[in-house]
């Protein structure tokens, strides 16, 4: 059986094409969703509703996250609540070649002078270069741009200042902490060593009176003699003396005869 190529082909041909149109409904009614999120954000938008508008605009984006509309609106929406960071991150996000150049260079502009007011003079510069980028003879962001540069360097300085200030503080705390512990620790020294010199005088003192002590009780251990036992060795000492002294007297006798004899 042979088959007829030329009638298969246009079978996929319309099977494509009926396949296109439904992707290209699908993706119109996905549109129309996403364009209807942002038509009630832009709505309440306008009363001031502004975290409400939000919440439009994300539900728009994530229908379609491509939506340059829903970005940028988003992002105004986040720069009247205050929220600079979450605002620029939107506006970052929208795509400049198919977006309107001065809306998103008015956007960037307004949002460099928000964060140049609360002195976040770097995001502010980031804000301004990126307006002159969409808009680059725009004098307003060129001026405000090299005064952000200006109030940027100044911070720096006094930053920097700030911290040589705060390290000589610290400094000169540690110097009296370490002066403080030197006087604590020499307060330390000379009460030991004059507990030192108060244990020494005591100890010599103990040591003085147990020496006194034993004296004491070697003077109580000597046998004590009577009056009477006394008189009576003296009464022997001297009888000894005399016998000596006669002995030597009867010696000299003796010898000086013999002397005279010769």
């Amino acid at each position: 059986m042979k088959l007829n190529l030329k009638k298969e082909v246009n079978k996929l041909k319309y099977i494509f094409l009926f396949a296109a149109v439904i992707l290209l409904f699908i993706n119109m009614s996905y549109a129309k969703e996403s364009k209807d999120f942002i038509k009630k954000g832009n709505s309440l938008y306008k009363k001031d509703k502004f975290k409400d508008a939000e919440v439009q605009y994300r539900k728009a984006l994530e229908i379609d996250p491509n939506s340059n509309i829903a970005k940028f609106n988003l992002g105004t929406s986040y720069y009247r609540q205050g929220n600079f960071d979450k605002a620029k991150e939107s506006f970052d996000g929208v795509d400049n070649k198919s977006f309107d150049k001065k809306d998103l260079a008015g956007a960037y502009y307004n949002l460099g002078n928000s964060l140049l007011q609360e002195k976040k003079y770097q995001e502010s510069i980031d804000s301004y270069k990126k307006a002159l980028v969409n808009s680059p003879n725009d004098k307003d962001a060129k001026y405000n741009l090299e005064y952000a540069k200006k109030m940027l360097q100044q911070q720096m300085q006094q930053q920097n200042q700030q911290n040589k200030n705060q390290q000589n503080k610290d400094q000169q705390n540690q110097d009296q902490k370490d002066k403080q512990n030197q006087q604590s620790k020499d307060q330390q020294n000379q009460d030991k060593q004059k507990q030192d010199q108060q244990n020494q005088q005591s100890k010599d003192k103990q040591s003085k009176n147990d020496q006194n002590k034993d004296k004491q009780q070697e003077q109580q251990q000597k046998p004590k003699i009577s009056k009477k036992d006394a008189e009576r060795i003296l009464q022997a000492l001297a009888n000894e003396e005399k016998n000596v002294q006669k002995k030597q007297k009867a010696k000299a006798a003796v010898k000086g005869k013999l002397e005279k004899n010769w």
